[in-house]
């Protein structure tokens, strides 16, 4: 699976909407993070699907509930 397979079926797992620029964003975030990684070993996951599953998914986890809390007025 590709990183952008990855993040689409993560994205809708989570019930998420991204605009289409939000997820071109993230996509290019992982690229970036995939490049330079192989610079510098930043993270030891070195498979772009598994940076967007295990990175950039695992941080919008939170953000349904940093959503519903915005919406009750109780933002963080």
């Amino acid at each position: 699976m590709n990183s952008d397979a990855a993040l689409a079926a993560g994205i809708a797992a989570l019930g998420l909407q991204l605009r289409p620029f939000q997820r071109k964003q993230l996509l290019t975030y992982i690229g970036l993070l995939a490049k330079w990684n192989e610079v510098y070993n930043l993270t030891a996951i070195r498979e772009p699907s598994e940076v967007a599953r295990l990175h950039v998914l695992d941080s919008l986890t939170a953000a349904p509930l940093l959503r519903d809390l915005a919406v009750r007025g109780h933002a963080p």
